[in-house]
């Protein structure tokens, strides 16, 4: 019997913004390399997102060597961010309940998006010596801390769990909706919800704690409309006291290397919900 594999690969260089695909990519501390290592505050360091602003969704994001080229759809303005970008001051956000310490990108591109969005904003970049810790219960020995995802490090998905919700939903949609980093293809629906310790490539994960979702999968990757039907489907088959799930977050055990192809072997399982 075949094993579930990787099928797709995707980071979201700064979180809310566009995907970038990938064929292989890292694994450290904090969950793929590249991952949500960026993300955009307001003038008070409060977090911005599709939440609020769902026109975010007019970023779209591709490699430009080993940066990244950002593209506003609107208005055909473009500008690289590198990887590894110059920095400047120190900022105090927020993320949900977390209070982080991050340092500000520099070279004018907080004050790009601010005329962009007509809004003033920071581009800010998570700090290694500033790291933002998860709840203990989800440490493992391979990871502590997290990006600024919304929870833990990896959110991963499987091509049926996908299916199964089109099915409810009536129609297909685009995927990128709910935002995974790994998508699984040959595992039944939601079976990811049950893989507590597992591996893939050269990673080791711990399969920490089904992903509770949010108005977030309301709103179109490709446009920013925003159709509430999508989560209250969700909600007719997915929901357990007052949260709706969809998707498995994930802590890294052992950092590594994964690849589209690889296997998914399932070394412990668990009840699929809570």
């Amino acid at each position: 019997m075949s094993k579930p594999f990787i099928s797709q690969l995707i980071i979201f260089p700064i979180k809310s913004l566009g995907p970038v695909a990938l064929q292989q990519v890292e694994v450290d501390s904090l969950g793929l390399v590249g991952d949500r290592r960026f993300m955009l505050v307001s003038k008070t360091g409060q977090f911005i997102t599709q939440r609020t602003r769902p026109d975010l969704t007019r970023f779209v994001l591709k490699l430009d060597g080993s940066d990244y080229l950002i593209m506003d759809q609107l208005t055909q303005n473009h500008r690289v961010l590198p990887v590894n970008p110059a920095l400047g001051d120190w900022v105090d956000v927020t993320l949900w309940d977390d209070e982080i310490r991050v340092r500000e990108v520099a070279d004018g591109i907080s004050a790009w998006f601010s005329e962009l969005l007509n809004e003033s904003v920071r581009l800010v970049q998570i700090q290694s010596t500033a790291p933002r810790s998860i709840e203990s219960k989800y440490q493992t020995s391979g990871s502590q801390q997290s990006s600024f995802a919304d929870s833990l490090p990896i959110l991963l998905a499987s091509e049926s769990s996908y299916q199964a919700v089109e099915h409810h939903y009536g129609a297909s949609f685009d995927w990128m909706r709910f935002r995974a980093n790994v998508i699984i293809s040959g595992a039944k629906a939601f079976e990811e919800d049950s893989w507590l310790e597992f591996s893939l490539g050269t990673v080791r994960l711990f399969g920490a704690k089904p992903c509770a979702r949010c108005q977030l999968v309301n709103v179109n990757p490709s446009t920013g409309e925003v159709d509430k039907s999508m989560l209250e489907v969700l909600s007719r088959f997915r929901k357990v006291g007052n949260k709706v799930y969809f998707g498995q977050q994930a802590v890294p055990v052992v950092s590594g290397r994964i690849a589209v192809g690889d296997e998914i072997h399932v070394e412990k399982s668990k009840d699929a919900l809570p």
